[in-house]
């Protein structure tokens, strides 16, 4: 299958090695000239593109020749309004109907349902705290209205692997706050492995959240994982509440997608 991958960043670039390995046809997208080269390199088939670039040039031509796209754009910390964001990403959702494209795969985040306690499942309802969480919505939902049963939306928890752990930025600060908040990862190899089981199965037309099946709490295991990791530990403010907030249950997305974690404990994660 011809496959669009569009931000071959962190998570990008190994999903583009996975699904090449898998015999699919890759094409993949880098904002930076230097960047494209070093795909390249790797024998990654790469064209530069950053959001807000006219979708109609001519080197953009073979990124819109594939069955299926792959958006994997956050907006960013940097990003100066949540609003253009909104705005581009669905500009570039809907040139990609326009060329023929039949499905989306959209790399979408478990802020969309906000800062509520308790258990949350797929079917649960959104309600975004945060600008992102706000844009996230918006762009789900237009693709849906667009693709319909051939888009799939994947809502993803903190994502972590091993070069990239939160208590490295974590490790040695003082006075945090909301020590007793559950936490919710998921690893970059599992994501990867769903996102292959959506393209290899056809697992269009749903959306789908993924996450560790276990939620320790903030204190518990950044203090766990900075001793683990050999790191200063973080310092909590006084935990005076039972543990809260939101807890990921991704069982009807394993179940749906037959998939296995090979990091269902944010302990397996270290």
């Amino acid at each position: 299958m011809k496959i669009a991958i569009i931000g071959a960043g962190w998570l990008g670039l190994p999903l583009a090695q996975a699904l090449t390995q898998s015999g699919h046809s890759i094409v993949a997208t880098k904002r930076s000239a230097s960047d494209v080269k070093k795909l390249q390199d790797m024998g990654v088939s790469a064209f530069q593109y950053a959001l807000g670039d006219n979708l109609n040039s001519p080197e953009l031509g073979n990124l819109f020749d594939v069955q299926t796209l792959i958006l994997n754009i956050p907006p960013g910390r940097k990003s100066p309004s949540l609003t253009e964001y909104t705005n581009q990403m669905q500009a570039l959702v809907t040139t990609a109907k326009q060329k023929g494209i039949q499905k989306v795969i959209f790399i979408s985040t478990t802020a969309v349902y906000g800062n509520r306690d308790g258990i949350i499942y797929e079917y649960s309802p959104v309600a975004p705290h945060t600008n992102s969480g706000k844009a996230h919505v918006d762009i789900e939902n237009w693709i849906r209205d667009l693709f319909q049963q051939n888009a799939c939306i994947l809502r993803l928890a903190g994502l972590v692997s091993q070069d990239r752990h939160p208590a490295r930025s974590l490790s040695g600060r003082k006075n945090i706050e909301n020590g007793q908040q559950a936490i919710n990862l998921v690893h970059r190899e599992d994501v990867i492995s769903a996102i292959q089981k959506i393209i290899t199965n056809n697992k269009f037309g749903q959306t789908y959240h993924l996450s560790s099946v276990e939620h320790p709490t903030r204190q518990q295991y950044y203090t766990d994982a900075a001793t683990s990791l050999g790191l200063p530990p973080p310092e909590f403010t006084p935990v005076t509440s039972a543990p809260s907030g939101k807890r990921i249950n991704c069982d009807l997305t394993i179940n749906a997608l037959e998939l296995t974690l090979a990091y269902p404990s944010p302990y397996d994660m270290l």
